[in-house]
């Protein structure tokens, strides 16, 4: 709390030296806590019951600008961290200073800062708060621009590790080339040209394997920009890289991510293909499964934000996979059959995830002596296996799910969505964490039916939009899920119904009931319901609940982390100055 003091004391006191021709000063503050109370029907072990009962976290962003020179540092507190995030989230400090200088044809970072390579298969420097992930570089970051169009980049430093930094150091170099900048170009379409190296130096011993030193992952990426269409592909390789994610397997790694948009007129069409390859690349290769990335590898798949489809968020496998991800959009016009007086928008999006198709390579570990056949057997150590071409037997994932926006009257909008998943529960959410295809599935050669512990999932939300008169407005929300009782993690089937007044600009009141109708226990057949009420005045936010939380994923970018149960009382405040 002192260093929070001392930080706020010196750039108060600073406000008044640093007038409009001494530069700037801007900022941002956030804090959530949230009071736990004994609930034993949603969380009989009470493990969402924390000794503590009122944990918080918070954080303060403070930049200074003045001319070509930026400089700024983060406040951060955990006291405790709230029951879902890390918990090695726990103490405070300043975990983030930076200085930045920008001049002529150079921007030179010192101190931390976020850095992204293309689509970020070998290098994304970010930060997701509501993960819990920050994995940002501490060092130097340098930024030349030759010609207009024309990009170089060089950074070296170690990641954050909570509140620490890694002993691994990270280096790396980026070129891109805007042909049209560059050329002046007087032609629409554009090609913009990429490619990236990053290599990590790292100091591991075993009794049992042997860890490279140097890794290094390398990557060639082309993008095409014309008025109707964007497409880009980005291929890369990484060098072995034994981890627990892999089960410390030497075979070098293999990632492809390819998008691609069309736009004419009411039409839009979006397409995706990943192929990922033992491809799990960090600091580190042994830590928990969201720290300490230094790639990220982009999902193909849709981000649900409606709470019940949430529930069945992909989250990428860092062993291998692949898969596609199809969309169409059209809007029909006002005054056509379909479009009606106010128009008519219909989407809909088709993802799939498969395993890679693999032949595994075991290595003996013990023999019968009375059999002299193997009893014991395991892929570390060796290459790990071989792909042959075309899906692999296990489907991981499927998310189907069709959306149409309808506007009925000045005051009336409605949006209905149906989605259809095929969730693989033990592949997503244990194979998240680096459990291999073959321990999942020993028998995995049969592709044909469901495999263990996957079932489909359907669910149907109605989202209800009434302007009640100028600035109040009441949503209603519907939603129905449903698994034939095949998921005991969630509980089975759900239903849900939320309601929000909004008085603008200021205020609103939300209240939710989900209840979870369908579960296999009859004791657990209860409704989750919460209340929230929020005030926004200018840039300051202030909103205070209280209810139960159903057990839940929240996703980012096909990286999840699982929500707990819980009952209790929360308050979030956030401002920007």
């Amino acid at each position: 709390m002192k260093k929070l003091l001392t930080v706020l004391l010196v750039f108060t006191g600073s406000t008044f030296l640093f007038a409009q021709n001494f530069g700037r000063i801007s900022g941002n503050f956030q804090t959530d806590f949230q009071y736990y109370l004994r609930d034993t029907l949603i969380d009989p072990l009470g493990e969402a019951y924390p000794d503590e009962r009122l944990l918080g976290t918070g954080f303060l962003n403070l930049t200074y600008q003045r001319d070509n020179f930026i400089a700024g540092i983060r406040y951060e507190n955990y006291q405790n961290n709230r029951v879902g995030l890390p918990q090695d989230y726990k103490g405070e400090g300043i975990t983030y200073r930076y200085a930045r200088f920008i001049k002529d044809k150079w921007d030179i970072t010192a101190g931390n800062f976020y850095e992204q390579f293309g689509s970020g298969i070998i290098l994304r420097a970010y930060e997701e708060r509501g993960l819990g992930l920050d994995n940002n570089l501490d060092g130097v970051r340098t930024i030349y621009t030759p010609m207009e169009g024309l990009t170089f980049k060089g950074v070296i430093g170690r990641q954050r590790n909570f509140f620490e930094k890694s002993n691994t150091i990270v280096r790396g170099f980026d070129t891109e080339w805007s042909l049209r900048n560059t050329l002046q170009w007087e032609s629409t379409t554009n090609v913009i040209l990429g490619a990236g190296l990053v290599s990590k130096f790292q100091e591991v011993t075993s009794p049992f394997y042997t860890y490279p030193q140097n890794v290094a992952a390398g990557a060639f990426r082309g993008t095409v920009i014309t008025p109707t269409l964007n497409f880009s592909a980005e291929y890369a390789y990484k060098a072995n890289d034994p981890s627990t994610d892999n089960e410390i397997i030497y075979k070098p790694g293999h990632a492809l991510y390819i998008s691609s948009s069309y736009t004419r007129g009411s039409l839009g069409l979006t397409g995706e293909i990943k192929y990922y390859d033992n491809f799990s690349f960090r600091s580190e290769p042994n830590t928990q499964p969201q720290q300490l990335l230094i790639g990220y590898l982009p999902s193909a798949t849709t981000l649900h934000t409606y709470a019940l489809p949430a529930l069945y968020s992909y989250n990428t496998s860092l062993t291998g996979e692949q898969g596609f991800q199809l969309g169409a959009s059209y809007y029909f016009k006002r005054g056509t059959p379909l479009g009606g007086k106010y128009g008519l928008k219909v989407e809909a999006s088709l993802a799939q995830s498969y395993s890679l198709n693999k032949d595994y390579e075991y290595r003996v570990t013990a023999i019968d002596s009375v059999t002299n056949l193997p009893t014991d057997s395991t892929v570390s150590g060796t290459d790990g296996y071989t792909t042959n071409f075309g899906l692999g037997p296990i489907k991981y994932f499927q998310d189907f799910h069709i959306q149409v926006k309808k506007k009925l009257s000045k005051k009336v909008s409605i949006t209905g969505t149906y989605y259809n998943f095929y969730f693989n529960s033990d592949a997503i959410r244990k194979g998240t964490a680096g459990v291999a295809d073959y321990q999942l599935y020993p028998n995995a050669d049969n592709p044909n039916g469901l495999e263990p512990n996957a079932f489909p999932v359907n669910a149907i939300v109605l989202d209800i939009l009434w302007k009640l008169k100028p600035g109040h407005s009441l949503r209603t929300e519907i939603q129905g899920l449903w698994t034939d009782g095949q998921d005991d993690r969630f509980g089975g089937d759900w239903a849900l119904l939320l309601l929000e007044y909004s008085i603008a600009p200021h205020w609103f009141l939300a209240v939710q009931d989900a209840y979870n109708y369908g579960n296999g226990l009859e004791e657990l057949q209860i409704h989750y319901l919460s209340v929230n009420a929020g005030y926004t005045l200018g840039t300051t936010r202030l909103q205070v609940g209280y209810g139960r939380q159903q057990e839940g994923v929240f996703c980012v970018g096909g990286i999840c982390r699982v929500v707990p149960a819980s009952n209790g009382f929360t308050l979030s405040l956030t401002t920007n100055f």
